[in-house]
This record gives C-alpha cells, structure tokens and sequence, in this order.
C-alpha cells in the first residue's frame, strides 16, 4: 500500500508536468475548455488503483495456465557455516508517513477554517438582492465579484458594486459568476485542494494548482463571451480590470483575481472555436489520457522502471516497503560484540572441517481447487516421488516450450497461445499478430498527424479574423485604461497595479498585432 501510493504521486506529478506543457498550445488551438479538461489526469491518477498482476504483459499467467497444476520447487542448501547477523538497519518509513499526513491533514484543515471564517465575513453583513438557487448579495466584505459554496450557492458583490460598474458590466459580472456555480467549478476547487494538500510538500503541485486556477477562470470567460459581440467583449474586459484585486481564498470562485489578467485580456481578442475543433480537441485529450494514464499505472513495465530509476536514485526500494518485516531472535545481534574467551593453552591450529552440505528439494503443489502438497525429496527422480505421495495425480514436472510464430487472422485477439502436442506443453507467441498490432498503432498516430495538420489549416484559415479580433481587443483595453485613469473613486494602489498589468497587456498586443503584420 506504502509502495503504490508513493507511486501514484510520483505519477501524478509527472502528469502535471505534462499537463503544465501541453496547456498553452492546446487553449491556442482547441480552447480554454479543453485545456482546463487537461487538469483531470492528475486526480484520476491518484484514484487508479494497481493493475492485476495477470494484466502485466510480462507475467507467467499463460505459463501457469499451460498446466493444470502450479509446480514450485525450492532448493534449499542446509548445514552451510554460520554467519554473522547483521543489526537492522534503522526504519524511517513511520516517521516520514507521519510527517507527511500530519501536514496533509493539516494543510486541508487549515483551508477549511479558513474558509468558514470568509463565509461567515460575507454573511455576517450581508444584504440579499435576489434569492433562488443562487442568493445573490452584496456584503462590505466582498472586494469584487465573487462566487462561493456548494450546497449554499452564493453569488456576492462589493457594496459600490452598481456605482463602480455600468449595466453591461454588471450582466457580465453575474452571468461569469453564475457560470461558475452551472460547471461546477466550486467542488472543483475542493478536489484540487485536496490533491494539493497530498502533494504539500511538492513544488510541482503549488505551481500546477496556480495553473489550474487560471485555466479555470479563461474557460469560465470563453463560455460567458461564447457568440458576443465586440462591444460586449469590451465591456467584459472593463469590468475584469475594474476588478483586479490580489487576495482571495482558494475554494471560492473571484473574477478579480490579478493573477493571469493578461491571458485573460488576450483571451478577449479570440474567436469562438468552432464544434468541429472542439471534437477534435476532446479526441486529442482522450487519447492524451489514456495513454498517459496506462504509461503510468501502477503494475507496468513503466511503473517497474520508475522503481528502478527510485532506488538508483535515493536507494529506496519501494517494492520493499509493503513486505513484511522479519523479526531478529533477540542476543542474535548482541552475540556479535561478545568477547572471544580467553585461550587455555597453546595448541597447534587444527585445519578447518568442511561443512556438510545436505541437498534436498521442495517441492510445492498447489492444485486447481485451492489445495496446497507439499514434498520433500533426496532422490533425483522428481515424478516418481509425486507419484509415491500422490498415487492418483497424474502431475508431471514440465517445462514448456515457447515458440513464435505466425498464428493467422481466425482469432486477432490473442497474441499468446497455450497448446498441447505429443504430451507438451507450448506456449506460441503470434508473431503475425503482434506485426499487425504494431501497424494498426502506426496507422492510429498517422491519422493523429493528419487530424493535427487540418487543424493547422484552420488555424491559418482564421488568421485575418483573429488580427481583426485583436485589434478589437486592443481598442478595448485602451479604453479601459481611459476609463480607470478617470475613476476618481479607486484607490492610488490599486489603480497603479491595474494600470501596471493593463500596460503590459497593451504591450503584447501590440507586439502580437505587429508581428501578424
């Protein structure tokens, strides 16, 4: 158990390397909804148990099923010169295990208070404007727009909320919010959080959540802006910089949050992506999934390298951890360090007598309905000493033979064949099957590089209306800037760190226009 879940996140945090990668180029081409798909791996990963051991390719499931009886045999070498026991080394994996759940439980609990006392600031002054299965209100303690709870769905505003913004802002500013409620982005919140309170102690996993967040935001903004036109996209890039604010708490939705506030001005200057593109990306993500999640998974030869490349590593050897500790008899350890006794006379040294080595063999039987045999045998004839014990078995000690070659298309699934002839046992690896399964996954990731050179074409297809998107863009953030340089009402601060983000957002498009030039 200790072995898999340190393998699952290990995993998991490659898969968020990988989604950490992949997330820019697959919003560019497929949109922001398919990247903020992306960001299940990592969860469905952690949940993915072990695979069983007769999946694993390179298991003897089809040795053991040649035969209708499982034959073990050990050798075991007796009456060999003693050795010296060795003292244990010292076990850290209680100390370390307790670390890290002392500080996931409390990382997640610390988050909990924290957002009990938030929800209680927001309703301790709360005044409600609409009620329904969203409560729309406004509290002094909301700094912006903001979505919170799961089971208690909230929706708040700051209390100058409709002196600061206009009618459209407004709409817009609600209808974000309420889209965060209709995805079920808070109970995604949870789940990262959860992920991340696991992951604690990971750089990857602080720097992923961070990610993720905005992706969430930018898919959030793609669905609201999904067919607006440009005034509308305007005044929704408005009421973002209006909003741009620092501080939030994790597990609530802010549509002022500052972090990516230039990704989101630049998501405005996007085209509504066609169905066909999101089919396309949804396909891509699939197959990213389940590839990923089967290279991953515990009980591969991938998972067997990355407990090889552990235990070069740090010198662990996860496989180790789960086996069962063998206890030490007690003074074995303190016979060690006992002085030699003193010598009573000198004498010649006699010459060393040679161990007796006795050789026997066990044998272990398991049978087809549970039953286990066990044999104990000198003799070299190993079938006459099963027939002598079992008289009615007709068990023999084979070894099957392993042979390739080509099986034909009459059954295409397997590729491992069991077959009896002339009193053997063979084991027939289809040659032509494997051949053909190595074509059909060249052809796959052929129509993969096709699908993926169409929508290259399309993307070249929309690049006047992407430049004529940008400029649109460009005029609307210029004239947010106007308007927040006039807004007497916002303090010296926060009107520097809004202007400081919008400049630099101003600047990138400009250089994106001048470059598409």
């Amino acid at each position: 158990m200790i072995a898999w879940a340190i393998e699952a996140l290990i995993a998991s945090t490659l898969l968020m390397l990988l989604v950490l990668v992949l997330r820019a180029p697959v919003r560019r081409v497929f949109g922001a909804g398919v990247a903020y798909a992306l960001w299940l791996l990592p969860v469905v990963r952690l949940l993915l148990p072990p695979l069983p051991a007769d999946w694993q390719p390179s298991a003897a499931a089809p040795i053991s099923r040649a035969a209708e009886q499982v034959t073990v045999m050990f050798v075991d070498m007796a009456g060999a010169a003693p050795t010296r026991d060795v003292a244990a080394a010292p076990d850290y994996g209680p100390v370390l295990l307790a670390i890290w759940a002392v500080g996931a439980i409390g990382f997640i609990g610390w988050h909990m208070i924290r957002y009990r006392q938030f929800v209680r600031a927001m309703l301790a002054d709360a005044r409600a404007t609409v009620f329904g299965p969203v409560r729309v209100i406004e509290s002094d303690s909301a700094s912006g727009p903001l979505a919170f709870g799961i089971w208690r769905k909230y929706v708040a505003f700051p209390s100058d909320f409709k002196e600061r913004y206009d009618a459209d802002e407004q709409a817009l500013a609600l209808a974000h919010e309420l889209t965060h409620h209709a995805r079920g982005d808070l109970i995604a919140n949870w789940v990262a959080l959860v992920v991340l309170a696991l992951h604690w102690f990971n750089p990857v996993a602080w720097r992923a959540f961070r990610a993720f967040r905005a992706d969430q935001e930018m898919a959030c903004d793609e669905r609201v802006l999904a067919g607006r036109a440009a005034n509308v996209r305007h005044a929704y890039g408005r009421a973002i910089v209006k909003s741009a604010h620092g501080g939030a708490v994790s597990a609530a939705c802010h549509l002022h949050t500052i972090n990516e506030l230039k990704g989101r001005l630049r998501m405005l200057s996007k085209d509504r992506v066609s169905k066909a593109r999101l089919a396309s990306g949804g396909a891509a993500v699939a197959a990213v999934a389940l590839v990923s999640l089967a290279l991953t998974a515990s009980g591969t030869q991938a998972a067997e390298r990355l407990r090889s490349q552990v235990k070069a590593s740090i010198g662990v050897d996860l496989a180790q951890l789960d086996a069962p500790k063998v206890p030490v008899a007690p003074g074995a350890a303190q016979a060690a360090d006992l002085p030699p006794p003193p010598k009573l006379a000198e004498a010649p040294p006699a010459p060393p007598a040679k161990p007796e080595v006795r050789r026997h063999t066990k044998i272990i039987i398991r049978t087809k309905d549970g039953k286990v045999q066990t044999i104990d045998t000198n003799g070299d004839d190993i079938d006459g000493e099963i027939a002598r014990v079992l008289p009615d078995s007709k068990i023999r000690v084979m070894v099957p033979d392993v042979v390739d070659r080509d099986c034909g298309d009459a059954d295409r699934k397997p590729v491992v064949k069991n077959e009896r002839k002339d009193g053997k046992h063979l084991i027939i690896i289809c040659r032509d099957r494997i051949e053909r399964m190595v074509r059909d996954g060249e052809r796959m990731a052929s129509d993969a590089k096709r699908m993926a050179d169409r929508a290259e074409i399309v993307m070249l297809r929309s690049g006047d209306i992407e430049r004529h998107a940008r400029m649109s863009a460009l005029d609307g953030v210029r004239a947010a800037r106007a308007g927040i340089v006039a807004n007497r009402d916002m303090s010296d601060s926060a009107r520097a760190a809004a202007l400081k983000g919008i400049d630099e957002a101003i600047a990138e498009l400009e250089a994106d226009a001048a470059k598409a030039k």
